[in-house]
């Protein structure tokens, strides 16, 4: 991109330098640095830039201003105006939309326009990009630094309420399909032990997401921003369901009573398409025949980006809300006179990710569910699509267990939901761990008595200090607690300071005027009480309204409950934005390849069962899944091989070698502690056998480029996947506590022919099942963390305690990170696929500013003077270096544009050529400093000495010469002694 010039000192060319000729600015060099953008960028602030070669004043042709310039600069970073960056903030924008807050809700709950915004304005608007220690060793316990980043995400926040109409139809989505927990519930039937589960329902959460995909398409929110519904409909209880303390949650899947029912129930006519697939090709068969496997929408094929105001602001949705429900209800009623034979194609598609096809969720939407379980999964066998027909028929064939219910949902689009009303349920690991989803982590809608509304409107404002002399006394302190913060603050006219410093001093000075204003008054007041022997005033003057550090003398206190009920919300809805929105990093480097190979390895000890069975692990679900995060731009390759132990002693011998036992405490199905051994395998001790095997057979397994040659752009990514199928009665894990693991160049799963077996997860007071037999969602979530760095939901790293931290809320959804899923057929959504593109970029970003600031850094430790004055100017390339230092900062500027705009095809390209170009920057600001230095030691060699101290020179060294010959004709001459 631009033309290297030579920095080797060369003889000629030292003799043209010697003319002190400048190089002139040239008209393209000032029409590109005018083109400078830094918009996103933020320096640091101690960097005195006010004198350079941009300067106004300074005439770079005019050798004597220049050379002013040069000596004035003291180094050529400053000289050439290059900053330190500090920081680089990317926004992106989110949605909080509220639904049933507008009185038609759960308990009457009514929050006006001016409350919200009131109130989630102060929700954390930046949050740094982290480090979390995942990778070859990592706990959530143990203190571990990670480094800091120079990538801060802001947050630009919309918050909007919508039509009560909005409301009537979540309600609808909701009840219409709520299925009782009680197998026989609906049959009218009551057997013993179903007395607990006939007050626990739950709804298809699939279902809802449909209904909330149409939404967002017609609000125009799904395409160019992240949205969180806040749902408050009301309780069922309301609504026809007669156990008034009956709760309802979200499910995909049915109960476990519902399917034991299931399970080889010989009532059941399963297709015959169905009873043919038993392996993963025969699977990836039947879906190919519905066209499920269908080729995703290009990345580029975006609609027009919606403009989003600063900070927070207040979208009116109600209207464009209340259109759609209309739409919606008529809709509904088209529908509902047409017969399912008239629609035959018209399926649910939800678990295939066409939550936006509402046209074909219609159907399922006004279908009451009122049939035993046998009649409702006769009715998916007949009419659900593939996914549904095949977990049924897997219901049928396997002794599977329930997903749990839960209260929150992450959808397979860029938006996710919190029913307020449903639960409360809580989830988290059964032994130790933090962050615990409870049963008041999310908070519970508040309700008011008549009376209790009747005290909040006729409560008037309450004064604290109604005494003259105490508050006085309280106006005094207050006033020198703000001047000594003013004083040490803003008294400092030599200090520059920041916006908001500026506005925080002015603030300060306000309230000094006005506390001083308000003491005269209260001081006349008070004299004139005095002089009217203690009689109070008839004369009311208002006070000044003063907000004081101290604590308000006069405040007007509201509604308390729903006050702490919306901050709470606030706490919740913050915490969102650093585990669904902004994941952090993986300590192990995340980078861009153009093409990726999956290398999957089946290394099996036995022929009892087909490893690749489509309930064991099914290889064509993992390459649709995977494909799923995969650039236009980028090319995946898939290969498998099996591999079997006693065909190679030495790869049974390192399996063997690494396999560990442990004792481990758990809970058991009657909810007590006990201490069992386990096995497990050693990532450490398999990692390094599999290196030693795999490199001396096949170069193409791991990643041949080093890690330390950073200018060769990474084409290719080797990703090898070792999937060890073992023949035991025991469940093996690795490390502990997974079915797989990804490593810094490798991963690592474990499958066993055990069915299921207790987790170490604990969801509503019952041991969370997994299946040791169908690693496949552990290997989904290792190999994206391996390709593009995406951390589980619920882990983040506090900075303050220097460790990773937990925080299990949002570990929620079908997606392979997802703890509170069971059903092996797991799905990413859009939020993991963004996370990983925008993981590509904020690392490439990284990498970027840490190679210019490296640059700048070097420059800066480069001083001027009059030595280097002439060869530095004439030699080294000033036009180039400081082009390429504000085309680089252009690239950033414009890739946080594209990224506001979820634009990530475009960002990453750009990222690519601004880290490219910033080795390329480092390495002319390294040369610049080799030909200083070798210019200051030509200089210092070059120098002509005084003739006076030539000739001392000259005189010494011919006495040392006359000395030297003197004692040698001394020595000559001398005699030996003669011994006998």
């Amino acid at each position: 991109m631009y033309n290297t010039h030579s920095f080797q000192l060369d003889n000629k060319k030292k003799s043209k330098n010697k003319k002190s000729k400048q190089n002139p600015i040239t008209k393209d060099f000032e029409e590109k640095s005018a083109y400078h953008h830094t918009d996103h960028i933020e320096d640091y602030h101690n960097e005195d830039h006010d004198k350079n070669i941009f300067d106004e004043t300074i005439d770079l042709n005019n050798l004597n201003s220049t050379l002013k310039l040069w000596l004035e600069s003291n180094n050529i970073g400053k000289f050439m105006d290059l900053h330190l960056t500090k920081k680089l903030h990317l926004t992106i924008p989110i949605n909080f939309i509220f639904v049933g807050f507008g009185g038609e809700g759960n308990k009457g709950m009514d929050i006006s326009m001016l409350q919200l915004v009131e109130w989630f304005q102060h929700i954390e608007h930046s949050l740094k990009n982290v480090i979390t220690p995942i990778g070859e060793d990592y706990t959530t316990t143990d203190q571990m630094k990670t480094p800091t980043t120079h990538i801060e995400y802001n947050f630009e926040i919309q918050v909007s309420k919508t039509d009560p109409m909005v409301n009537t139809l979540v309600e609808d989505a909701i009840f219409w399909h709520l299925r009782s927990e009680a197998s026989h519930y609906f049959e009218s039937v009551s057997l013993p032990g179903d007395e607990k589960f006939e007050k626990r329902f739950y709804t298809n959460p699939h279902l809802l997401s449909s209904l909330l995909s149409s939404l967002s398409n017609h609000l125009e929110l799904d395409k160019n921003s992240y949205t969180i519904y806040i749902l408050n409909p009301n309780h069922p209880s309301n609504d026809g369901i007669e156990n008034t303390d009956a709760i309802y949650g979200y499910r995909v899947g049915f109960s476990n009573q519902e399917l034991k029912q299931l399970y080889r129930n010989p009532n059941l006519k399963i297709p015959t398409s169905l009873n043919q697939v038993h392996t993963d090709f025969e699977f990836a068969q039947l879906l190919q025949s519905d066209k499920v496997f269908e080729k995703r929408k290009s990345e580029g094929d975006v609609d027009s980006p919606i403009h989003i105001n600063d900070n927070l602001k207040f979208r009116d949705h109600s209207i464009q809300s209340k259109e759609w429900a209309d739409q919606m209800i008529k809709e509904f009623g088209e529908y509902k006179i047409n017969s399912i034979q008239t629609n035959p194609n018209c399926q649910f598609g939800s678990p295939d990710t066409k939550e936006d096809r509402w046209v074909c969720s219609t159907l399922e939407l006004i279908y009451r569910e009122n049939a035993s379980i046998v009649a409702r999964a006769q009715e998916v066998l007949d009419r659900g699509t593939r996914y549904e027909q095949l977990y049924v028929y897997t219901a049928h064939e396997n002794p599977i267990v329930e997903n749990p219910m839960v209260d929150t949902w992450i959808s397979h689009k860029r938006f996710a939901f919190i029913d307020l009303t449903a639960g409360p349920f809580e989830w988290g690991p059964s032994v130790g761990g933090n962050g615990l989803k409870t049963s008041t982590t999310l908070p519970k809608t508040p309700s008011l008595t008549q009376e209790q509304e009747e005290e909040v409107l006729e409560e008037q404002a309450t004064h604290l200090s109604p005494d003259l002399e105490t508050k006085q006394k309280q106006l005094t302190q207050e006033l020198l607690l703000i001047e000594t913060i003013y004083n040490n603050a803003c008294v400092d006219q030599n200090s520059e300071r920041t916006d908001e410093e500026k506005e925080m001093c002015e603030e300060l000075i306000t309230n000094i005027n006005k506390i001083k204003k308000q003491l005269e008054r209260d001081q006349i007041k008070l004299q004139r009480k005095l002089q009217n022997n203690n009689i109070e005033s008839t004369t009311t003057d208002e006070d000044i309204e003063i907000d004081l550090l101290t604590g308000n003398y006069k405040e007007v206190f509201g509604n308390q409950e729903q006050d702490l009920f919306i901050s709470k919300l606030g706490s919740v809805l913050s915490s969102s934005l650093k585990h669904l929105i902004t994941q952090p990093l993986p300590l192990f480097k995340v980078a861009y390849a153009k093409r990726v190979n999956f290398n999957v390895f089946v290394i099996s000890d036995h022929q009892d069962f087909n490893p690749r069975d489509y309930f064991n692990f099914n290889y064509e679900h993992f390459k649709y899944e995977i494909e799923k995060l995969r650039l236009p731009a980028q090319e995946f390759v898939f290969n498998i091989k099996s591999i079997s132990m006693s065909d190679d002693k030495q790869l049974a011998l390192a399996y063997y070698s690494s396999l560990k036992t442990v004792l481990n405490p758990t809970i058991n199905d009657d909810h007590e502690f006990k201490s069992i051994i386990n096995y497990y395998l050693d990532s450490k001790d398999i990692k390094n056998s599999l290196l030693k095997l795999f490199n001396n057979n096949n170069n193409n397994v791991f990643n041949n480029n080093e890690e330390n040659d950073e200018e060769k752009e990474s084409q290719v990514k080797y990703i090898p996947i070792f999937l060890f199928s073992i023949s035991t009665n025991s469940s093996i894990l690795i490390d502990k506590t997974h079915q797989a693991k990804s490593l810094s160049n490798m991963v690592i799963a474990i499958q066993t022919n055990v069915f299921s077996s207790n987790s170490t997860f604990t969801v509503n007071d019952n041991q969370l099942k997994y299946y040791p037999i169908n690693p496949l969602s552990s290997i989904l979530s290792a190999t994206a963390l391996n390709l593009g760095g995406l951390v589980g939901n619920h882990i983040s790293y506090s900075e303050a305690h220097g460790a990773a931290t937990s925080n299990w809320h949002w570990s929620v959804g079908d997606s392979p990170t997802s703890k509170t899923t069971t059903y092996p057929f797991t799905h990413f959504n859009e939020f993991q696929r963004d996370t990983i593109f925008r993981n590509y970029i904020a690392s490439s970003l990284e990498r970027s500013i840490g190679w210019v600031n490296k640059g700048v850094t070097i420059l800066n430790d480069c001083k001027t003077s009059i030595k280097n004055f002439e060869n530095g100017l004439s030699v080294f390339p000033l036009e180039e270096t400081v082009l390429k230092f504000q085309t680089i900062r252009s690239q950033w500027n414009e890739v946080a544009n594209s990224i506001r705009d979820l634009d990530y095809s475009k960002s990453i390209k750009i990222s690519l050529e601004a880290e490219k170009s910033s080795r390329s920057f480092f390495k002319d600001c390294s040369n610049i400093q080799i030909f200083f230095m070798q210019s200051e030691c030509q200089s210092d060699i070059t120098q002509k000495l005084p003739k006076r101290t030539l000739a001392i020179i000259i005189i010494c060294l011919l006495i040392n010469i006359l000395i030297i010959s003197l004692l040698k004709t001394l020595y000559k001459g001398k005699n030996k002694l003669k011994i006998n």
